[in-house]
């Protein structure tokens, strides 16, 4: 009888977990840019802020963050770090004195737009989400909007007026078709998206308002994706590396580089993309998707894997691994630099 009545608690447990936390990332998990381009932070699973001078890479100060790290941003004027730890709570750190000002939870899935000083974060339920615009200079909530759905992703634009978000579709059907054989690649791809059974709701707001501009069905699905939010073109870009473009009512399948997406960043002013994977990297012109690949060297033991990305205002890139590295990348795509950090 004890096992009868114990396990149906220890399910409802492990699927309240999955919902509201993330897996951590196994290394460093995120770097942010201070807007003035001289100071960088990285942090991860060691649960240490970093802070780091952009010109030496060299650590400056260590700050114990006491949780794993997940995603972070400066808001326009680098007084205010936002923090994302694995339980998809938000920090709010004044750059000050590197100190909690404010923790805000069930805020995950974050998109920053540091122009508008807004930040999107997600109360995540498998029958209702709740999507908070919150302000990056004090923690205030400036507006939020319910949807009838588990919410996956979110992303505002660089304005930080208008937000798009993916969903769970209604309840999955049988696959149509099984996926021909003949089919490779990125043509086996589309074709399993558009016949595995599976759809997504993507729906558009104003921010902060909350006012629904207009929700569609559409046929791609993903776990969690990463949105950049353009003015006209919106990309969903996701770890198994089948990506969505969606200009109006078209959407077209891109595949990058890299087998997968351990690793995915946008730019503040959404023009760039970096994505990461086996010592690979990618940078991707959002404009017309003219990718350009680089590669750090190999380390002993085991294999490092790209697991966060930066920018700094003038189109800078940086990432983080699961080597506990920091890598410069310029802004034609190639390595810099690359630095232990500990």
């Amino acid at each position: 009888m004890k096992q009868i009545v114990v396990l149906p608690v220890i399910v409802v447990l492990v699927l309240t977990f999955s919902l509201e936390a993330h897996v951590p990332k196994g290394g460093l998990g995120d770097v942010a840019v201070n807007p003035d381009g001289k100071t960088l932070v990285a942090g991860g699973d060691n649960r240490v802020l970093y802070v780091i001078d952009s010109s030496s890479l060299k650590v400056k100060n260590r700050v114990w963050f006491k949780s794993n790290i997940y995603e972070m941003e400066f808001n326009k004027d680098g007084s205010i770090l936002v923090v994302e730890d694995t339980s998809e709570s938000l920090y709010f750190i004044s750059t000050r004195d590197w100190q909690a000002v404010k923790k805000i939870p069930k805020a995950g899935s974050m998109s920053a737009a540091p122009a508008a000083n807004l930040v999107a974060g997600v109360a995540k339920g498998f029958r209702k989400s709740t999507v908070k615009f919150i302000s990056m200079k004090d923690g205030s909530q400036k507006g939020e909007v319910e949807f009838p759905a588990k919410v996956t992703a979110v992303g505002l634009n660089a304005r930080g007026n208008r937000l798009v978000l993916l969903a769970t579709g209604p309840k999955e059907k049988e696959a149509k078709n099984p996926t021909p054989k003949e089919l490779k690649g990125l043509e086996a791809d589309v074709f399993k998206q558009k016949n595995d059974g599976k759809v997504s709701i993507l729906a558009e707001f104003d921010v902060p308002s909350g006012k629904k501009i207009s929700e569609k069905i559409i046929f791609y699905s993903a776990g969690s994706p990463v949105f950049l939010v353009g003015e006209k073109i919106t990309y969903l870009l996701d770890y198994s590396n089948v990506n969505a473009r969606i200009e109006g009512g078209n959407i077209t399948l891109f595949k990058g580089m890299s087998s997968y997406n351990y690793g995915i960043g946008v730019s503040p002013d959404r023009k760039w993309i970096l994505v990461g994977g086996l010592r690979q990297g990618t940078l991707i012109n959002a404009a017309d998707l003219k990718m350009t690949t680089f590669k750090i060297d190999n380390l002993p033991g085991w294999p490092e894997y790209y697991k966060g990305f930066g920018f700094a205002a003038d189109g800078t890139g940086y990432a983080v691994t699961t080597a506990y590295r920091l890598i410069k990348i310029n802004k034609n795509g190639s390595i810099e630099k690359a630095v232990p950090v500990y």
